[in-house]
């Protein structure tokens, strides 16, 4: 496996609405230039996950279902319905094997 590279910070808001660096967790956290590539890398995850093949590239803006050819009711009956309802930019860092794992965040964050 190539070099896994740590996740890049994000600032974010905590609960009381004050800024603060994180690692990124999605992958609409990624710089623009980054977010493509990412998704490319998401869908052989994904597609183990599920077991099915995907038969269209995944967008940033459909929700992941459309990449596999099913559709809606199919993607709420399914039992990773909750991924497969996620937009491609809302998909979790986690999917994406060239980022390291995330790091536990204090609570509050």
């Amino acid at each position: 496996m190539s070099k896994r590279l740590a996740r890049p910070e994000y600032e974010a808001l905590n609960d009381q609405g004050y800024t603060y660096l994180r690692e990124a967790r999605e992958i609409g956290e990624l710089d623009v230039s980054e977010r493509r590539a990412a998704i490319n890398a998401a869908v052989p995850v994904i597609s183990d996950k599920l077991g099915l093949a995907p038969v269209a590239p995944l967008s940033s803006g459909l929700p992941v279902y459309t990449a596999f050819g099913l559709k809606p009711g199919q993607a709420k009956r399914h039992s990773e319905a909750q991924l497969l309802l996620t937009k491609g930019i809302d998909l979790s860092l986690d999917l994406v094997p060239i980022y390291l794992p995330a790091k536990p965040q204090p609570a509050g964050q």
